[in-house]
């Protein structure tokens, strides 16, 4: 960022990087990691500053091009406020898978029609596996979106459609298959049943996994016991806490608690959304633990994530057994 001085208020302001700053940057620095000024340069491009970056952006070494693509997912995923679609279309054919990848995965706000149509195309005919899961797994919204009826029908229909018949080509790479299985447990198709049982029941590891994730996301009580056994005993938990919380399980928060002390930041994330998702005082009692411990880790972030999830913990009605509590305070 630059500073310029103001004349009417004497004070010198911040000047956000503009597209010539970050040209300036990607023309000059090839071979060094992209900077702040080339990621706030890039976002909200008009097509007549897309037309500017173009040749530059062709010029690009593979390697600059492949980080600074990721360097812009994190961006967009970290500051709302930026926003890099007209760089993702613009890379949706891209040579590189890796460049491909990140275009879809940019466009992770984008709910249109045209791109609902290009992930179709996508998932059905790119010649990278990785880049297929990623189209694969960007549908899942859209067939959300379906179910909510804010998608036409026959679009829905067709997603769904597409992402079936994905799953009943053992030929199709493991990696597209369970995003498709992820995606379409979005919706409420009666071969969704089989399709979830078979995947569950399969020796892949991640197929299993996959299958934990969509049966949450199916919200149907049918899978109760199942993730009950994973969090007791199975090797997902990740998987399971999400999905125990999807489904609003009063039974596994129990489980859940239990498994506090020993958790990763991640699976401790999760735990304390699915607590705030199923609610009850046991839940609650948990959280405004866990707050305590933040607070005195000084972890805002955590703080945040139970400030939010005690508020959905609240509205919850219920009056479960208290839990053994001891333990939680050894977290790391």
């Amino acid at each position: 960022m630059t500073e310029n001085f103001d004349l009417e208020t004497n004070e010198t302001v911040e000047q956000m990087p503009t597209l010539d700053d970050a040209l300036a940057e990607m023309t000059s620095d090839g071979d060094n990691l992209p900077s702040p000024d080339v990621l706030y340069g890039l976002s909200g491009l008009s097509s007549s500053e897309m037309a500017r970056l173009k040749p530059v952006w062709d010029a690009l070494d593979p390697t600059y091009c492949r980080i600074l693509m990721q360097m812009l997912v994190d961006a967009s995923e970290s500051n709302f406020e930026l926003n890099y679609a007209a760089i993702a279309y613009a890379n949706l054919n891209a040579k590189q898978a890796e460049v491909r990848q990140a275009a879809i995965e940019l466009l992770w706000e984008d709910e249109s029609e045209s791109l609902l149509n290009r992930l179709i195309e996508i998932v059905q005919q790119d010649a990278h596996v990785l880049v297929r899961a990623e189209a694969a797994k960007s549908l899942g919204r859209f067939i959300l979106l379906g179910e909510l009826g804010n998608l036409s029908e026959d679009k829905t229909n067709h997603a769904q459609d597409v992402l079936l018949n994905i799953l009943q080509q053992d030929s199709v790479a493991v990696e597209i298959r369970c995003q498709a299985l992820e995606s379409v447990a979005n919706c409420t198709r009666k071969e969704l049943i089989a399709l979830i049982n078979e995947a569950y029941k399969s020796h892949d590891d991640d197929l299993r996994a996959s299958a934990i994730v969509a049966m949450g996301r199916t919200c149907d009580a049918r899978w109760e016991d199942n993730i009950l056994d994973e969090l007791e005993e199975g090797d997902n938990q990740l998987e399971s806490v999400r999905a125990a919380g999807e489904l609003q399980l009063d039974e596994a928060v129990a489980h859940i608690v239990r498994l506090i002390p020993d958790a990763n930041r991640e699976l401790l994330e999760a735990i304390i959304w699915a607590l705030g998702e199923i609610g009850g005082k046991e839940a609650n009692r948990t959280l405004e633990i866990l707050s305590e411990k933040a607070e005195s880790d000084s972890d805002d972030t955590l703080l945040d994530l139970i400030d939010d999830a005690i508020g959905n913990a609240s509205l919850a009605i219920g009056d479960f057994a208290m839990h053994n509590f001891s333990g939680i305070a050894d977290i790391d």
